[in-house]
């Protein structure tokens, strides 16, 4: 892992128009970082204190199946952010993620992020807009997902 310059940053899709100065207080607390495949990000039920941009590669995310092998649940790619079990307790990864392929992130501290934002409300609200954005897209990604499964046969979710 190495530091992260605000402007490599500051390109990634989730952060993008954030001002300047607000880039540079989450470069402070920000890794680049290398995971070849198969790497495990997190395990469900896991303590959960991080999270990631995407940069170039794909994650999983995975679900425990007593018996059965994890259900993929989605897919994240470049631009994407994956993690949002850090913001809020109990703090516990809801579910895994592991590398599909070599991937290339940036790996931020949650705790650093949230001290922060409550430093900064400014940049407290630029974050939790983006933080809500992902949340809110994921939440409808879920909802489709569901409709899928539980149609009746012969219908779909309608799309």
């Amino acid at each position: 892992m190495s530091p992260v310059p605000a402007a490599e940053l500051a390109a990634h899709p989730f952060l993008r128009g954030m001002p300047d100065g607000q880039v540079a207080q989450l470069a402070e607390v920000a890794t680049a970082a290398y995971v070849p495949v198969g790497h495990r990000f997190f395990e469900e039920g896991g303590h959960a204190r991080r999270f990631w941009l995407i940069r170039d590669g794909h994650v999983a995310l995975d679900l425990s199946v007593p018996g059965q092998p994890s259900l993929i649940v989605e897919t994240l790619g470049a631009g994407d952010m994956m993690g949002v079990s850090w913001l809020s307790p109990p703090h516990e990864w809801q579910y895994g993620a592991k590398a599909l392929e070599d991937t290339r992130t940036f790996e931020l501290d949650g705790a650093a992020v949230i001290a922060r934002c409550d430093a900064d409300p400014a940049l407290g609200y630029q974050f939790f807009v983006r933080l809500m954005t992902v949340a809110t897209r994921r939440l409808h990604s879920s909802r489709i997902r569901m409709l899928d499964l539980y149609a009746a046969p012969g219908q779909t979710g309608g799309r």
